[in-house]
């Protein structure tokens, strides 16, 4: 057996390779990826559910891949600092306990009215009637606004912050090989915390912000400097890829299925649902890497201490055990959850977010666009995150649904 996601054509349509894989061998070892790939419902919620077992933290890979990402980390300004994401146990538990409060459901709520006015602003620079790119018009714009709007941040300090945590998260990727990049990443950890001196406070114009929390728990002793930065940091640029991603995968979901977008537009079926369907469907994550903290047994195959494992979103969230007729785009399903915004203690911590502004932006293109057709698509992505680099999109013109 052989899985070589590196082959034209997969990231257009992964899925047949996927099922295929998922039919024959659901707990496959790909030499060329070095990585136990796993393709079945069952054995992704295993790993996802059991972070004393499988490590979300690529230094607990064997070898030298371990040995090479703890290296970097101790040559970085804000190494030693946890990434929510990498991070497990008692310290993913106290990070997250500081940071929950501002993705309730009322610091969300208190949010979609700024949400719908960005969206507003971005599609006026549409022209009515004639094609619109979404990724670069619409989908990468709004998703990377709503966070910073949601943070608490001065207006004055966004576009700044979000320069700031990229210069932090380069030194993070390849700052051993980039001299300057280090000493960008202390100037950018500087502004950073400026910035939430200036923040609003918990529960301040309605809701709470990320910023406020963060200020708050700095006050009182609960987190170090260097881990609210990364706090932000991470929460800023994480979340935004698979966001942007999963609006491009609903307008594509709905050109393909007319009769979805008409019901939306007509209101028989709601938006979140047709989200729901999608993140289903067509999951902007497509895998998500653990390591083995010690021997296992995943699917009746032995796992060993530190190999890499790949749990296929993408392949879990179409598996006829868990979903029936899966391959058919159903808004309207009952059953399951699907696995996008991940189970258990990584369950995403955006995903309130990212729900209402995707829900939102969908409402707001169908009521602009109407049912709308693919114009032109180019794919990107990569093996953890898939979805459109381009996609224009353009309203039906008159007869041509009926046609």
């Amino acid at each position: 057996m052989f899985f070589r996601p590196d082959r034209p054509g997969y990231g257009e349509n992964p899925y047949p390779e996927l099922e295929r894989l998922r039919r024959t061998e659901p707990v496959h070892w790909s030499a060329n990826l070095g990585a136990w790939v796993l393709t079945r419902y069952a054995e992704c919620e295993q790993v996802l559910l059991d972070a004393e077992t499988f490590s979300a933290d690529p230094a607990d890979g064997a070898g030298q891949a371990g040995e090479r990402v703890a290296a970097h980390r101790a040559a970085m300004p804000l190494g030693d600092a946890p990434i929510l994401g990498h991070t497990d146990g008692p310290d993913h538990a106290r990070l997250r306990a500081v940071v929950n409060r501002a993705f309730g459901a009322r610091a969300i709520a208190a949010r979609e009215h700024g949400i719908r006015e960005l969206v507003g602003e971005l599609l006026e620079r549409a022209e009515r009637g004639r094609p619109f790119e979404l990724m670069d018009g619409l989908a990468r714009p709004l998703a990377t606004m709503t966070v910073l709007q949601h943070f608490g941040l001065p207006p004055a300090r966004r576009e700044g912050f979000h320069a700031a945590a990229l210069a932090v998260m380069r030194a993070r990727v390849d700052g051993l090989s980039d001299p300057a990049a280090p000493r960008a990443a202390e100037a950018a950890a500087g502004y950073i915390l400026e910035t939430l001196d200036e923040a609003a406070p918990p529960g301040a114009g309605g809701g709470s912000t990320l910023a406020g929390e963060l200020a708050r728990a700095l006050d009182a002793g609960e987190l170090s400097a260097a881990e609210a930065v990364m706090l932000l940091v991470h929460i800023g640029l994480a979340g935004n890829g698979p966001t942007a991603m999963a609006l491009g995968h609903a307008v594509a979901a709905l050109a393909m299925h007319p009769d979805v977008a008409a019901a939306l537009a007509a209101g028989s079926l709601g938006a979140a649902a047709v989200i729901e369907e999608t993140l289903r469907w067509d999951s902007p994550t497509h895998s998500v890497p653990r390591f083995a903290r010690r021997d296992a047994v995943v699917g009746g195959r032995r796992v060993r201490a530190g190999q890499r494992l790949l749990v296929m979103i993408g392949a879990a969230n179409r598996d006829p055990e868990r979903f029936a007729d899966p391959d058919r785009f159903d808004p309207r399903r009952t059953g399951p959850r699907h696995l996008s915004f991940g189970v258990g203690m990584h369950y995403c911590l955006g995903a309130p977010l990212a729900r209402a502004e995707l829900a939102i932006a969908l409402e707001e293109l169908v009521r602009r666009f109407g049912v709308p057709r693919v114009v032109e698509a180019a794919r990107g992505g990569t093996l953890e995150v898939r979805g459109f680099e381009r996609l224009v999109i353009a309203p039906w013109e008159p007869g041509e649904l009926e046609g």
